[in-house]
């Protein structure tokens, strides 16, 4: 699916001299056909991240992708690992060394979870103005990579919370409607029992009430 919001790339965080991996330039809008499952970090004790790589469902057929994913060679290695529980990413904080650097990133979700992926200390603290208002969904991200030093910078890549809300699950709105009409109601019934689990599901919750409709996917989704 094809999406006409644009994706907003924050500054970015660390140094720039090394390799770039940019999610959006790879994929461009066709990135929110992606949701952010996992992410997880090759951390060595104490210093800084090393490897990173970034697991997205494909919100079309239910299939995960590492869509930016380096692996460092470094010895004595420790993973980090955080799972996002159909939660949404709406702050990003970073860690710089005095030499600007990363260090380390926190993320923040729309379900009050904080995960923090290497290291840094309070003065070392950046806070992304971009997300003060909790207003905005990140949906991608962008690094540069060393070979001998690892992952130097960061930054995220980011759209505004009720156009990714739209976007994704306009779907869902237009199912609803159209199955208010019985000619489209009959022919879904019709082939209900063949569909899988997920899809009767949604079928069912979009005959819902609106006051119950609308609280599910409050629940579900946002």
């Amino acid at each position: 699916m094809e999406y006409d919001y644009e994706i907003i790339d924050t500054c970015n965080y660390g140094t720039s001299n090394s390799n770039r991996y940019d999610m959006k330039e790879k994929l461009g809008n066709k990135l929110l056909n992606y949701k952010l499952s996992k992410i997880r970090c090759q951390v060595k004790s104490n210093k800084s991240i090393y490897g990173i790589q970034f697991i997205y469902q494909n919100i079309n057929n239910g299939k995960e992708e590492a869509l930016l994913d380096i692996s460092s060679k470094e010895n004595d290695l420790i993973e980090q690992e955080y799972n996002l529980n159909n939660e949404e990413i709406n702050d990003l904080r970073v860690w710089l060394s005095p030499d600007f650097k990363l260090r380390g990133f926190e993320i923040s979700t729309n379900k009050n979870h904080i995960y923090k992926f290497g290291f840094g200390e309070e003065e070392e603290l950046i806070k992304i103005p971009d997300f003060e208002q909790k207003d905005q969904i990140i949906v991608g991200f962008g690094c540069y990579f060393d070979e001998n030093e690892g992952i130097i910078s960061i930054y995220g890549q980011y759209i505004n919370y009720k156009k990714y809300i739209f976007a994704v699950y306009s779907g869902i709105f237009l199912f609803r409607i159209k199955i208010k009409d019985q000619q489209f109601k009959e022919e879904v019934e019709k082939k209900l029992a063949n569909m899988n689990e997920k899809y009767k599901v949604l079928y069912r919750i979009c005959q819902l009430p609106d006051n119950q409709f609308f609280n599910v996917l409050k629940y579900s989704f946002i």
